[in-house]
């Protein structure tokens, strides 16, 4: 087995399990490698209604555990008119799933409001001072994306006389726990529901709330203009795009290109982007959403995707555009600052730091970057009088939040998945959470904590030409549970190559295969490594081909994932 500059080993998918031959006739060689590679995503169907997504494939909300109950309940409250408050979150899930009840409720005439807490002064979750002012104008309180686990803060609300919902996707800590007229909808709560349920994001259980509304209110509205939203929170929180989630994001990309709301046709023609993705949705609409509730007031977001003003929606998206500007300054601050405390290390098989100086809205961000440099599970932490405010990231084979449970006792409050969770902690007992992590890890079998690389297929870099790449959409959305398609090609001749970015940062590669054909490559972020390399030497690639337009002509690029030095010569 190869293993990359990186430090991860390549698994070659498609020795593991080629393509039936009936594939291979269908779509040809690349293409049906690809699918079946995928084949969980496709439910091991692999007809053409399952491999283009459509909302008819959407399953029946009847499926989907205590939804009617909720429903019902909801439902009987809006022919009441009662007032609805949304309690949401500052993150894009919670801002998407704000956004879209707010959007649905105004479209069929209840009187709705919302409330996003401050990261910097509430933090996380549900808190008594925000229930008490909700249940003062409001009868009704809806939670989205937190709530599950807070069940002090829920029984206040009701005591204060709301009617409780919660609308939550994230780990019980206590499955059995119940009480009287606080109903959640939380598909993890159930161990008899379809899988697909529980791989939804906040924002996809509220979509199957008011497909329910609507059925009970008896409303003529179509609801797939809405998947716009659902779509964008969906690829935010990073959710697997199974079968639900693809076909949300697939058809929600659809209607984000028909720029249909004021906020969203600012924010898509400030950045240029000319037709919306996965991809666009995760790396550039995605980060200004939460730069807003990263840095500064998360309610910008969701202004800006309720917004009916194109004004407002320009105005807006000039906000999100600076805060986010401002967000990447400040996270490439602490990610080199955590680089150059690292290089001091002997071992490093995880990681926590902490400092007062480093804003706790860009901790998230800097411990995923360093889970992606390092392969091991990252804690960042934001300190400030006496306790820090942070974000742990996570590799798939060690689930943090199970580690965090399970050392419960050193956190003022946690919570959060596998791969990722957020904690409050006292600054004493940091250096606890460090051994325990490091222990933790330590403890593991080798097995338990290689870095791996999937790669689909071998396929030579010659092979690709834009026409081919165009090929690749028939499996988009690409994301969580669906990656780009990912390839290798091996005996490339480095040529030349140099370091490029402000910080140089990255390599660009010319590159020869063995007939002498010529291809430009990029590595990003991986400018460190150009001391392993050197012109003439040959190498091995994964690598995914890109379209590229410029001048008006029409090239592909390749942008590389990992090296490995070839034993040719």
């Amino acid at each position: 087995m190869i293993t990359g500059l990186t430090g991860r080993k390549w698994v070659l998918l498609e020795e593991k399990n080629r393509a039936p031959e009936f594939l291979v006739k269908k779509y040809g060689h690349v293409l049906a490698q690809l699918i079946y590679n995928r084949k969980e995503l496709f439910d091991n169907n692999f007809d053409e209604d399952s491999i283009y997504p459509s909302l008819q494939k959407l399953l029946d909300p009847q499926f989907f555990n205590n939804l009617d109950a909720v429903s019902l309940k909801l439902s009987e409250y809006i022919k009441k008119k009662k007032k609805i408050a949304i309690y949401g979150d500052y993150d894009a899930d919670g801002v998407t799933s704000t956004a879209l009840l707010v959007n649905f409720f105004r479209d069929i005439g209840v009187d709705v409001r919302y409330y996003i807490p401050s990261r910097f002064h509430e933090g996380y979750g549900l808190n008594k001072r925000a229930i008490k002012k909700i249940s003062e104008i409001s009868d009704v309180l809806i939670v989205v994306d937190s709530g599950t686990n807070a069940h002090e803060e829920l029984k206040y609300a009701r005591d204060l006389g709301l009617q409780v919902f919660v609308l939550d996707h994230h780990e019980p800590s206590d499955p059995e726990w119940r009480s009287q007229d606080v109903t959640i909808l939380n598909p993890k709560l159930h161990k008899e529901i379809n899988p697909l349920f529980k791989h939804l994001a906040s924002v996809g259980i509220a979509f199957y709330l008011i497909i329910m509304l609507r059925r009970l209110l008896g409303i003529d509205i179509k609801l797939r203009p809405y998947l716009d939203i659902v779509a964008i929170g969906t690829v935010a929180d990073v959710v697997p795009l199974s079968l639900i989630n693809r076909i949300f994001v697939k058809k929600g990309t659809e209607e984000l290109n028909k720029k249909n709301r004021p906020g969203i046709k600012a924010l898509l023609e400030s950045l240029s982007i000319e037709e919306v993705s996965a991809f666009e949705i995760g790396f550039n609409i995605a980060p200004r959403l939460n730069a807003a509730g990263r840095l500064d007031d998360a309610k910008k977001a969701v202004k800006l995707l309720i917004t009916r003003k194109e004004s407002t929606g320009k105005l807006l998206s000039s906000e999100l555009e600076f805060l986010n500007k401002k967000r990447q300054k400040l996270t490439e601050h602490a990610f080199k600052e955590t680089q150059r405390r690292l290089k001091g290390e002997k071992e490093i098989n995880s990681i926590v730091v902490a400092d007062e100086s480093w804003h706790p809205g860009i901790v998230g961000i800097v411990a995923g970057r360093l889970v992606e440099k390092y392969k091991v599970p990252a804690v960042v932490l934001s300190v400030k009088n006496g306790k820090a405010i942070g974000s742990a990231r996570s590799i798939p084979s060690i689930n943090i939040f199970e580690i965090m449970e399970k050392h419960s006792y050193l956190f003022d409050k946690f919570g959060g998945h596998s791969l990722a969770a957020g904690l409050t902690i006292s600054t004493g007992n940091i250096p606890k959470l460090k051994e325990v992590l490091f222990n933790t890890v330590q403890n593991l079998s080798p097995e338990d904590t290689v870095s791996v690389i999937e790669i689909d297929m071998e396929v030579p870099l010659s092979y690709w030409s834009p026409e081919k790449v165009k090929n690749l959409k028939i499996l988009e959305p690409f994301g969580e549970g669906n990656p780009y398609p990912c390839f290798m090609a091996k005996n490339l001749r480095i040529s030349d190559f140099m370091t490029v970015g402000s910080a140089n940062q990255h390599l660009k590669f010319w590159l020869q295969d063995s007939s002498k054909n010529a291809f430009s490559a990029l590595w990003w972020n991986y400018g460190d490594k150009m001391k392993n390399l050197s012109v003439g030497m040959y190498i091995d690639v994964v690598y995914t081909p890109k379209i590229s337009n410029w001048n008006g002509k029409t090239t592909v690029d390749f942008i590389l994932k990992d090296i490995s030095v070839s034993d040719m010569r």
